[in-house]
């Protein structure tokens, strides 16, 4: 990919030229007395205070660099000007000279993430298009959609990758996909955490080639960079230097080494510019940090290089001449250039998709996803045909002889525990790995919680039809079950309704922990519930005073659904392999399980509300880790 590249030609609309862009949707950012404070309570007193009153402005049409030791704030001070972080912050951030609103501000910036979170299993143009219906919404026609995708994807030297899955991408094509799916929808504002991270020299070259031509545009371009070679340094217009939480350097590349000499430190001779601020901002040169940020008063002026004299930022006159809040629908009409996002009037809405095209777009990208993914296709299909067969021999022909009834329970409550976990162990798994990406999605305004919820769950329903079905068809015939297809269909749907609620506890733990915890948790949580199923202890067994616990665990539902289904509704005398069996009749046999008076409609329905409220618990959480994920 060549470091020159050009977006003159980046869409019909790119603008009529970029003037369009820059008159009607070019975006300055400017903050006045920033503070950020981690840890819980309403003031700042007695926390770790991350940003000290911290000022600045970001123009657009300039690639801005924040640059910093490790925990110097330059991360939490992109969160904040980004409108990802919010609680513990003070100070002011303006938006063109009024202060910013929030949910306006997030439709019209994005956020791309140190990580390149993907969905590895989709192709480069099947996740650009899927952006691109989601980001910019039925108001743009389809062709006009393909004709965008086509410009980002040769812009971005995307094109020859276009039918590559992501998992065999370079880290520079993952990154400028990234970066690709977020400008679908032409965002004045763009956010990047530390960008060229895990790339080599000349592909992080190449990237911050790329971001200073998108500034060209008339965007404005924010990213935090780690040690920038001298090259890479020459590439931004602007750099924002921050140190133990303040602002000791606020200009452009070529007045650095003049202003660090105007504080009486001496950069080396062919040494690098970006170097040597860092090394000063790390305290090895000694305690001059105070001086540094007196020197642009904290970020509120900026550095001249040809003077050497600093003159007043545009943080106070915006904060002066900010006599009231932009327009909401003035702010959307700010964006022009590429094929926008067009939202309707209404400040309530804030996608560019209605919620049916959301859920559709979504269906089908997780449709592929899964569908190509080893784990949740090949080896579950490989698994439940193994252990199906295994089971089969295990219990080969006990199904009809009363002499081995308890076997064939035992059976009975081995199926249900497989369908459970093989149901919701590998979603644990990928559910998991998945929220990074619907993070990030969701953050940057892609569809709402509701409509990836909704799509996620409508495309897990054929499989956890699909694998049961595989599983009981062959275990049903081998260990002779009663040949009656109503039977086999009462069995069958307790196992279906088993792996929903077993899938539907996995997304719950996978969305409420991370791997290592949700993979310890998923699997030990359901023990006191199948503890509680009537197959180790039968109801008139448990003590009165937690009885009453029975009722909450869907293991009782499914074990008396399938019992019901194998033994009850009047089955004829069962077969007896020895001279006398004392179980012969099924309904003695339900009898001895206190299950006479269960009802296997009432199954169905405790197995249901099981599904809702694990399905509604998991929805919860993945909304919770939304609110406090940064």
């Amino acid at each position: 990919m060549d470091t020159e590249i050009k977006l003159s030609g980046w869409s019909p609309a790119l603008m009529t030229g970029k003037t369009k862009l820059q008159e009607g949707g070019s975006l300055d950012l400017t903050f006045c007395d920033l503070s950020y404070c981690v840890g819980k309570g309403k003031f700042c007193k007695k926390l770790k205070t991350i940003l000290h009153q911290i000022s600045g402005s970001f123009k657009s049409g300039q690639l801005t660099a924040i640059l910093g030791p490790s925990g110097a704030g330059k991360t939490s001070l992109m969160n904040i000007l980004a409108g990802l972080k919010k609680s513990g912050t003070q100070g002011k951030v303006y938006v063109n000279g009024a202060e910013r609103n929030f949910k306006t501000f997030r439709k019209k910036s994005a956020y791309i993430t140190q990580k390149d979170h993907l969905l590895r299993n989709l192709t480069v143009d099947e996740y650009i298009i899927s952006a691109a219906h989601l980001k910019l919404g039925n108001a743009v026609s389809n062709k006009e959609k393909i004709s965008t995708v086509e410009l980002v994807m040769k812009t971005l030297g995307l094109t020859n990758s276009q039918h590559t899955r992501i998992s065999r991408l370079s880290g520079g094509e993952c990154k400028r996909l990234s970066i690709a799916l977020e400008l679908i929808d032409n965002p004045s504002v763009l956010f990047l955490d530390e960008p060229t991270s895990g790339l080599d020299s000349s592909s992080s070259l190449q990237c911050v080639a790329l971001l200073r031509e998108i500034a060209r545009s008339g965007r404005t371009v924010i990213a935090t960079i780690h040690q920038p070679s001298f090259r890479m340094l020459n590439h931004f217009d602007h750099l924002y230097i921050v140190a133990s939480g303040s602002c000791i350097y606020q200009g452009t590349v070529g007045s650095l080494i003049s202003y660090f000499k105007s504080m009486n430190l001496n950069c080396p001779s062919f040494h690098n510019p970006a170097d040597f601020a860092l090394d000063v901002a790390s305290g090895e040169y000694g305690d001059v940090l105070e001086r540094l940020v007196s020197g642009v008063e904290n970020g509120r002026k900026v550095y001249q290089d040809t003077s050497m004299e600093t003159t007043t930022s545009a943080v106070e006159s915006n904060s002066q001449n900010n006599t009231g809040d932009i327009d909401a629908d003035e702010e959307v009409s700010m964006l022009s250039g590429l094929p926008k996002k067009k939202l309707a009037t209404g400040s309530r809405l804030m996608y560019a998709a209605p919620f049916h095209t959301q859920v559709a777009v979504l269906l089908g990208r997780t449709w592929r996803t899964i569908w190509r993914d080893k784990i949740l296709t090949t080896m579950r299909l490989g698994v439940h045909v193994l252990v199906a067969i295994l089971v089969g021999f295990l219990y080969w022909q006990i199904g009809d002889d009363a002499a081995s009834i308890f076997n064939n329970v035992g059976m009975i409550f081995f199926n249900m525990l497989f369908i459970m976990a093989a149901a919701m162990m590998p979603t644990v798994l990928t559910f998991a790995l998945d929220t990074e990406v619907l993070i990030r999605e969701h953050l940057n305004q892609w569809y709402s919680l509701k409509a990836y919820y909704l799509a996620r769950t409508l495309a897990d329903i054929p499989f956890q039809i699909f694998y049961p079905v595989v599983y009981l068809v062959p275990v049903y015939l081998m260990t002779d079950q009663p040949m009656s297809l109503e039977r086999f269909g009462l069995l069958l749907a307790m196992m279906i309704w088993l792996s929903l609620v077993g899938q539907g506890f996995g997304l719950f733990f996978g969305a409420a922990f991370d791997i290592q915890v949700a993979s310890f948790f998923a699997p030990t949580s359901i023990v006191p519930i199948f503890l509680l199923s009537g197959f180790f202890v039968t109801f008139d067994s448990i003590p009165r005073y937690i009885s009453w616990l029975t009722y909450f665990s869907f293991a009782r539902y499914g074990f008396e659904g399938s019992m019901l289904s194998v033994y009850g509704y009047d089955r004829s005398p069962l077969s007896c392999s020895e001279s006398y069996c004392h179980f012969r009749f099924p309904e003695k046999f339900l009898e001895q399980f206190d299950l006479t008076r269960s009802s296997y409609s009432w199954s169905v329905v405790g197995l249901l509300v099981n599904y809702i409220l694990i399905r509604t618990a998991g929805y919860l959480a993945l909304r919770f880790k939304l609110r406090h994920v940064r």
